[in-house]
């Protein structure tokens, strides 16, 4: 009846060990997205040739900020400044 009792428990402890985790994973989510949007909102300071150094032009900041406070495009910056390196490579 004891080992019974404990598998239950332990059961029980991992449930509810994996929400915590699942909640947790979902805050830094949040907070990374955040973070990363308002460094997409400082590429805005930025004169046109700096941007042109980093591979990116105004166009790509301003569609990278469209969408909620939360929407991360980050990632497609970094994207398109790649593939704008690797075509100028090739010219």
């Amino acid at each position: 009846m004891t080992s019974m009792h404990d598998s239950l428990y332990l059961g029980a402890a991992r449930k509810t060990g994996a929400t915590f985790v699942g909640l947790w994973q979902a805050i830094v989510s949040l907070f990374t997205r955040y973070r990363n949007r308002r460094q997409v909102m400082q590429l805005e300071d930025f004169s046109d040739a700096q941007l042109a150094d980093i591979g990116l032009t105004r166009s790509d900041v301003r569609f990278a900020l469209r969408g909620g406070v939360f929407d991360d495009r980050s990632r497609d910056l970094a994207r398109v400044a790649m593939l704008r390196r690797t075509l100028a490579g090739q010219l």
